[in-house]
């Protein structure tokens, strides 16, 4: 957009500023990665931000084969009106957040084992074995000892196992298709409410969806793409848009 409606020019030039051609962010580059329940068990946010760029399969275990993400977010608001006037006031409530992940079971690990992947517990007679030695299972080590059995080996499917009772991390890491980084968030304190396993007599798939709640989203500071902002003013501001500034076309004026 320019620097004014009077240099509004949608023929010659782009609305937002600072956009280039090619770099966009899609699926493709997007990961999805279960952990430890609180970033305060890896160190901190300041520690897991430095760390994901030289060790993330330390910290946190990457979920494959995922068909689809969403992440929303919902806080309430309550409406005062009063007598003797027509105007009105809102008082805001909490919010609470929840994310639907849906998955292929192709081979190894289903979901819910992939979820609790930092998770182990070396008492008997339940034992569960963390699917990688990293600083998450380290730091963790059995802070639950599990009676009902969520599963064996790689297939957990019981959700009424107690293992569920206890809270998971999940990161959700961001870069462009130039692999800039472009944001990292951890969602803390994670539980999962319901899951469910599907196919069908004609079908070659079998799907799997969980839907999560969590305490708090946690954004991570890595080192990511700048704000990217309008910068000066008038066709100035087209300096940094994809194509350049803005150019002049036969009987269309600019500005």
């Amino acid at each position: 957009m320019p620097g004014s409606f009077s240099d509004w020019s949608p023929y010659s030039g782009y609305v937002q500023a600072g956009m280039v051609d090619g770099a966009y962010a899609n699926a493709g580059f997007t990961l999805l990665a279960a952990g430890p329940p609180r970033l305060a068990n890896i160190g901190g946010s300041a520690a897991f931000a430095g760390a994901l760029n030289v060790k993330q399969n330390d910290i946190v275990f990457p979920i494959g084969i995922v068909q689809n993400f969403n992440l929303s977010h919902t806080r309430n608001f309550t409406r005062l009106f009063e007598i003797g006037s027509e105007r009105s006031y809102f008082i805001a409530g909490r919010t609470m957040g929840q994310i639907g992940l849906g998955r292929v079971y192709y081979h190894g690990a289903s979901l819910l084992r992939v979820l609790y992947a930092y998770y182990q517990d070396a008492i008997p007679p339940t034992l569960v074995t963390s699917m990688f030695d990293g600083q998450g299972a380290r730091s963790m080590s059995n802070p639950h000892d599990v009676v009902i059995p969520p599963g064996y080996d790689n297939i957990f499917l019981n959700l009424a196992s107690d293992l569920f009772m206890q809270p998971i991390g999940l990161l959700l890491y961001v870069r462009d298709i130039n692999m800039q980084t472009l944001s990292a968030c951890y969602f803390e304190a994670c539980y999962v409410p319901n899951h469910s396993w599907m196919t069908d007599s004609q079908g070659v798939l079998i799907q799997e969806q969980v839907g999560i709640q969590f305490e708090r989203a946690v954004p991570v500071q890595v080192t990511s793409v700048s704000l990217i902002s309008a910068a000066g003013t008038g066709n100035a501001i087209f300096s940094g848009n994809a194509g350049g500034s803005n150019a002049t076309f036969p009987g269309v004026p600019i500005g």
